[in-house]
Formats: structure tokens, sequence, C-alpha cells
């Protein structure tokens, strides 16, 4: 699974009895930061937590948004020509000691990266009457 992945996986793996894959995914923000050496992507888990923590129980929560941060990168390639909300399947496999990351759908990435950590993973409230 693509969370096995990246470092600091502990917390997400806890929040679901089999954490998802990441198929036709919201992208929320993309950023290319420090001339293009760290990349990082907010998106909408496509399910809610099968195990929230109380915290969250407590609250109106119906989404978990996830952040992850990739370093090293190398061979960025994007596309994107839609009018539609960001989305994609996403997919990360390691392949000789470097992550290669593949967002295909409205959205088209595609990087290496030499390593990959989920930074942040936070409940959310998301109005689904779109």
């Amino acid at each position: 699974m693509w969370h096995k992945q990246l470092d600091e996986n502990y917390f997400i793996s806890k929040l679901y009895d089999e954490v998802p894959g990441l198929i036709n995914t919201r992208i929320l923000n993309i950023e290319i930061e420090d001339e293009g050496e760290r990349l990082t992507v907010l998106f909408m888990m496509p399910k809610y937590a099968d195990n929230p923590p109380k915290k969250w129980r407590l609250s109106p929560y119906n989404r978990v948004i996830v952040k992850l941060g990739f370093y090293g990168i190398e061979e960025l390639s994007l596309t994107y020509n839609s009018k539609e909300f960001l989305s994609g399947d996403i997919k990360i496999v390691s392949n000789n000691n470097m992550l290669d990351v593949n967002i295909y759908g409205t959205l088209n990435l595609w990087f290496k990266a030499h390593s990959g950590v989920i930074q942040s993973v936070k409940g959310s409230i998301v109005d689904t009457h779109e």
C-alpha cells in the first residue's frame, strides 16, 4: 500500500482497518518549494476513518485530510488542462531507493523523490452538498 512507502505512517495505519487506496482522490493543494527540491501534496482520503480518535468522534468531522511531503525531487512533470476539481489516482512505489510518485486524472503529476513523509493527518468538516 502507498502509506508503507512513506515515513511517519503509524497514525494513518491506526485510523483504518485497511488503509484505502487513493483512487479518484480529491487533491486540495500541491506546492513545489525550495527551487524544486521539496513538493507537498494535500488531499482528502476517499473515505472517513474506521477508528477515529476520541477528539474526532466528539466533533462533526466527516473527512480525513492528509499532507504528504517529498524531498530530493527529480524528473518532475506536471500537466493540468481541466476546469474540474483537481483529482486523480495517487500511486507511490519504491524503486531503486527512490519513490516513484504518479498522480493521474484531471491532474497529471509524475516525479521521483529521495524520500517521503506523511506530514499531517487531520480530521475536517467538508460540505457534501456540491
